[in-house]
């Protein structure tokens, strides 16, 4: 008997909605999931709210992304505007017959919800910041058929507000580690440094990711190694006052002479490999991607005791932990780790081994990819 055809599943059509077109951790992420995602299998499409460097990056991989204004939802003097842009929303949405929306961020999920809502098709939101409680039900989290937070902390703020545990999914950012096989050393040949060099990676438009406390621990660090120099790598918000800021203060302290402004860099890789040390100071962090890249390239870390981090983090293994807002602390991290090159070493190799085992981007793919067929059934 001729052996019966087995009908091969029909490619399922996601419409990623993202909050921003910079790149920042979340759009990076969202970029590496739609690259690295079985096409054979899911038909990405890509919804961004104006022209920018995550747009670019999508055309070079020929990723359908259309520009579509998604106005803050809970801003009053955009409430006239909210309507058009659902509709335009859920029109294209119609147009590439899309069977699953997938929000990159709660700030946009309330256009995902009414995208889903309007032709009756399941909705994913992906958790990446730590919001509270009152949250969930303003941006419409408690609607949604999966939520994905990124780290165990911030799954916690969705146990808080009673969300049923079926739908929540915890899983962590990963990275393509093979990317930081081959990083150059390329800071210190064009800023021409001869030293050791401690870094900070984020966009320079919040207080709460601890540039000026980077900057104050890099003063105490400079009384003792005069020989050690500071790089803030991330772009600056469009106004210039924030980075302004953190000028003047590397000014007043002295040290406007150790302290680098890269601006935004693209070859991270290249920027891992030119660190010694790599600091997260922020306030708050959901996760905390720069982390398991600096892990990735074989970087021992220091990161403040918030949100996402200390799951990143072995203390004393891996990296420090210290207490956010504390650069005297941040400082005696990083002058413990200097004067002992065979603990940065160790904990470089302990990085590399822990991002393997938990940040891959293999596993990240494999976990969400299982939501996308949990949900088709």
């Amino acid at each position: 008997m001729p052996k019966k055809m087995v009908e091969k599943p029909e490619s399922l059509n996601i419409l990623y909605l993202s909050s921003s077109s910079l790149m920042g951790g979340a759009e990076v992420s969202l970029y590496q999931l739609i690259k690295a995602i079985d096409k054979t299998k899911y038909k990405p499409i890509v919804l961004c709210p104006r022209s920018g460097p995550l747009v670019e990056e999508f055309k070079t991989t020929n990723i359908p992304t259309i520009i579509t204004p998604l106005f803050p939802w809970r801003k009053l003097r955009y409430r006239f505007f909210r309507g058009t842009a659902s509709h335009l929303a859920i029109n294209y949405a119609k147009l590439k017959n899309v069977q699953i929306v997938h929000s990159n961020s709660i700030w946009v999920n309330p256009y995902a919800q009414k995208i889903g809502e309007d032709l009756k098709i399941p909705v994913i939101c992906h958790l990446r910041d730590l919001v509270t409680k009152k949250h969930i039900k303003k941006y419409h989290l408690d609607k949604v058929n999966m939520i994905i937070p990124v780290s165990n902390s911030v799954k916690k703020i969705v146990e808080k507000a009673d969300i049923d545990d079926k739908k929540v999914r915890m899983i962590y950012n990963g990275i393509d580690i093979s990317l930081f096989d081959c990083g150059k050393d390329v800071l210190r040949r064009e800023f021409s440094i001869k030293g050791d060099i401690v870094g900070i990676i984020s966009q320079l438009q919040s207080y709460h990711k601890g540039h000026r406390d980077f900057i104050m621990a890099a003063w105490e660090v400079s009384q003792q190694r005069p020989n050690t120099y500071f790089a803030i790598i991330g772009g600056a918000d469009p106004s210039g006052h924030y980075i302004s800021e953190l000028e003047n203060l590397t000014h007043k302290l002295g040290i406007w002479d150790k302290v680098i402004f890269t601006g935004f860099r693209s070859d991270i890789a290249n920027i891992m490999k030119s660190l010694d040390i790599l600091v997260s100071a922020s306030w708050k962090e959901a996760f905390g991607r720069s982390l398991i890249e600096a892990m990735a390239a074989g970087k021992p870390v220091i990161a403040t005791n918030v949100g996402g981090m200390p799951e990143i983090v072995q203390d004393g293994v891996t990296g420090m932990i210290v207490p956010p807002k504390a650069p005297k602390a941040i400082a005696n991290a990083i002058l413990r780790m200097l004067k002992d090159k065979d603990l940065m070493v160790n904990m470089g190799i302990a990085g590399q081994k822990r991002v393997k085992e938990l940040f891959s981007l293999e596993r990240n793919i494999k976990q969400i990819q299982e939501v996308y067929e949990e949900i088709r059934r």
